[in-house]
């Protein structure tokens, strides 16, 4: 049987990574009409009845668990070495992990211990059979995001790709019946030990549960304070472009895009956001785009929904006025 395998990432401490479910319900999907088995792969530790019963319903056929206290931490050796073990064991015809920190460090060091080809930070996935062998049709923003390419690996498996957590949506399959494995870990010397972890302090953000954001781009660089305040507001997410972050303008945090974050909320709202490819594969997902910029022919206008030709920087003021009004709040002149 021809098989698709998702690395199930292990967000300390010890719970699944939402790209791994996401990859699992996207593969379940797009493979409906193959008889092809998916398979998740999970290292560290053992997997919680609840957790089983996710990466089930995520549409998972099999699960395949390497149980040992030297895959609690991450570890970029111990993973690849395993994972390769696991790859040629199987002989899977795909692999696909998420482009988390870790899958942009696991991926590449995992496809030159297989001798395959890689396809990072992909924003599509295809599966079909050609000449009787499963193939992986990935897409992403190529020649610096001027156009999407899409790309092949026919002459070795697995065929692996990258792809951005929140690109995807998570089904629930209640039919899907899951059989969970054991695979045997051969431990090694450490070459790199963890003396102390320390907990970088910062403002949480999750812009992927966000269900209204707000974003501004290079149109809005001089007044991006507003964008902050309409939020405030509504009292939902903020969000920028690239630019305005390259410009430390937003916080990379707030970054949506194809190097930032993806997002698909009930409304996106975006200020003097021209629509580059990089970005629009951000958020192209959402449910309602409404796009407000001075170019008629700004590319954000094909992805939306509802479109303003005016000047962004006017109409904010104007907007947080307006809303002011609604509220009784002060309205500082």
């Amino acid at each position: 049987m021809k098989k698709v395998a998702i690395f199930l990432e292990n967000k300390l401490p010890n719970v699944i990574a939402s790209v791994g479910l996401e990859l699992i319900s996207e593969t379940k999907r797009i493979v409906s009409d193959i008889d092809v088995e998916v398979v998740g792969i999970w290292l560290g530790e053992s997997l919680t009845l609840e957790q089983q019963t996710r990466i089930q319903r995520a549409g998972a056929n099999r699960v395949i668990l390497v149980e040992h206290h030297d895959l609690y931490d991450y570890d970029t050796d111990f993973y690849a070495n395993t994972l390769q073990k696991i790859a040629q064991s199987e002989n899977f015809d795909i692999l696909l992990l998420g482009s988390s920190l870790i899958g942009r460090d696991l991926g590449p060091r995992l496809s030159a211990k297989l001798r395959t080809g890689l396809t990072a930070d992909a924003t599509k996935l295809e599966i079909e059979i050609v000449e009787d062998k499963l193939t992986l049709f990935a897409t992403r923003p190529a020649l610096g995001g001027n156009i999407f390419a899409t790309i092949i690996c026919p002459r070795t498996i697995p065929q692996m790709a990258t792809i951005h957590p929140g690109v995807f949506k998570v089904s629930e399959d209640y039919n899907a019946h899951l059989i969970v494995e054991k695979f045997a870990y051969e431990s090694r010397p450490l070459r790199v030990n963890i003396l102390k972890r320390i907990p970088k302090i910062h403002q949480a953000v999750d812009l992927t549960k966000a269900k209204l954001i707000v974003s501004g781009g290079r149109g809005v660089a001089d007044k991006y304070y507003l964008i902050k305040e309409l939020a405030a507001l509504l009292q939902v997410e903020f969000a920028s472009s690239r630019a305005l972050v390259d410009a430390q303008i937003a916080p990379r945090a707030h970054l949506v895009g194809q190097t930032g974050t993806t997002v698909q909320p009930l409304i996106y709202l975006s200020f003097g956001i021209s629509g580059a490819i990089q970005h629009l594969a951000g958020m192209d997902k959402s449910d309602k785009i409404i796009a407000i910029n001075i170019d008629p022919n700004a590319s954000i206008f094909e992805v939306a929904d509802i479109g303003i030709v005016s000047d962004a920087k006017e109409l904010l003021p104007l907007l947080i006025k307006r809303i002011k009004d609604i509220k009784g709040l002060e309205v500082k002149e």
